[in-house]
């Protein structure tokens, strides 16, 4: 299941991710792209819609709370602050993202707008409505939640 939350020209999709190497990491993976409108000739009244731009190009910014999956459940929480070249770039880590994931995660979607102007997107703020984004946070956690269930080992205090 994706779950994808649509603001202005911003999109911020949710999932359960793993990811497959010598060592299996798998969790939530939250990443903010670029919405672009589908409009034009070819469209009906009432039928355009939106596209949701893939990491390259049009990612922004993505974070990741994973765990080690082949050793009982290591973490490797981290975050790809702002993406170059169509590329999520080099992992980085802080101490609060170390010993709180969830509420790390909840403090950077609150204040989309310092996410964005991070993420050298500062352009797209002003199609936010910021209000709409606060009402979503509740339900945007609900789905980090969800993702972080499927974890097949235990999480102790990072799920709720």
């Amino acid at each position: 299941m994706k779950y994808a939350f649509v603001n202005g020209r911003v999109a911020i999709v949710i999932r359960y991710w793993e990811q497959r190497a010598a060592v299996v990491e798998g969790g939530a993976r939250v990443d903010v792209r670029e919405v672009s409108q589908v409009e034009g000739d070819v469209h009906r009244p009432g039928a355009a819609g939106f596209r949701v731009a893939p990491v390259s190009p049009g990612g922004i910014w993505r974070a990741d709370l994973f765990v080690v999956l082949n050793d009982g459940g290591t973490p490797c929480f981290h975050y790809h602050p702002r993406f170059r070249d169509g590329d999520v770039g080099d992992r980085f880590d802080e101490p609060e993202l170390a010993a709180d994931p969830r509420q790390w995660i909840e403090d950077a979607l609150a204040d989309l707008p310092a996410l964005l102007a991070g993420a050298g997107a500062e352009h797209l703020v002003a199609s936010l409505d910021l209000s709409e984004h606060r009402r979503a946070l509740p339900l945007m956690m609900a789905a980090i939640d969800a993702c972080l269930a499927r974890v097949p080992v235990t999480l102790g205090q990072w799920s709720e």
